[in-house]
């Protein structure tokens, strides 16, 4: 539920005038109007905010998109997917992250991080929040509704484009509304699936805690896997230690079955 509390009170027409730069009450009036029933209401106790321009002033008050984002190239411990060099580093470029290896200087991922996110973070703590924001916006994608705007969204599996065998696939979502699209493997896509969570948590692991360079390890060394079954399936492979979660999803990445087996003992379930 949304907190039902107003920060920001209606304020009668005298009041607004005095707050902004315009040099009539006419000008003002004509304004107010054109923006009444959209971003403002005129209510008794005069105008306020409707929820659309309350949304657009916290916005606003975030800085979420003002000013850039800067800091230093961070050493990360995984190899390159691409050419396996331990020379990656997570660098920033236009509000995005990337991984980036010194060897074969391919750039890989693409995490949003916004000026707000990184404001009294340190940079592991920023790292940390764009991978729970990644995360969630799969899982968003996933039950159908976009994160930005909350519009229907459309998934297809693709063909990856990598050269990296581990990576044959990849799920690519996009909403019909305001075009936002994310991609990436489907074993990420469905990691936090409750029966990716349940199977990962039974072995004492919280795969939510997962950072993204945590995530695609276990894509690029096979640990998690997605494989073409039928001409509308494909099974996602989950694999720790003697184990595996094996789930069966269609081409929208819906599961219609999940099955986990003891790789050395026969099937657990």
């Amino acid at each position: 539920m949304i907190d039902s509390s107003d920060p920001f009170p209606a304020l009668p027409f005298s009041a607004v005038y005095d707050r902004v730069d315009v040099d009539s009450t006419s000008k003002l009036s004509y304004h107010l109007e054109q923006l009444d029933g959209t971003y403002l209401r005129r209510t008794d106790d005069g105008w306020t905010f409707t929820f659309a321009g309350d949304s657009i002033v916290r916005l606003v008050l975030s800085g979420a998109y003002a000013g850039e984002v800067e800091f230093d190239p961070v050493p990360v411990e995984t190899p390159c997917p691409i050419c396996g060099a331990d020379r990656l580093c997570v660098v920033v470029e236009d509000r995005l992250l990337f991984r980036e290896c010194g060897d074969c200087d391919r750039r890989m991922g693409g995490l949003p991080v916004t000026p707000a996110q990184v404001e009294g973070r340190d940079v592991d703590t920023v790292l940390s929040s764009a991978t729970t924001r990644m995360v969630t916006r799969y899982w968003r994608f996933r039950e159908n509704a976009c994160p930005d705007c909350g519009g229907a969204v459309g998934i297809e599996f693709q063909e990856s484009a990598t050269s990296v065998d581990a990576l044959e696939w990849t799920a690519v979502g996009r909403c019909r509304q305001c075009r936002r699209s994310i991609h990436g493997p489907p074993s990420i896509w469905l990691a936090t699936h409750p029966a990716s969570i349940a199977f990962h948590w039974d072995r004492g692991i919280d795969v939510r805690t997962f950072g993204f360079c945590e995530l695609t390890e276990r894509v690029t060394t096979g640990q998690w896997g997605t494989d073409r079954t039928g001409p509308h399936e494909y099974r996602v492979t989950y694999r720790l230690e003697d184990a595996e979660l094996r789930l069966t999803v269609d081409d929208t990445l819906s599961v219609t079955s999940s099955v986990r087996v003891r790789t050395s003992l026969g099937d657990l379930e």
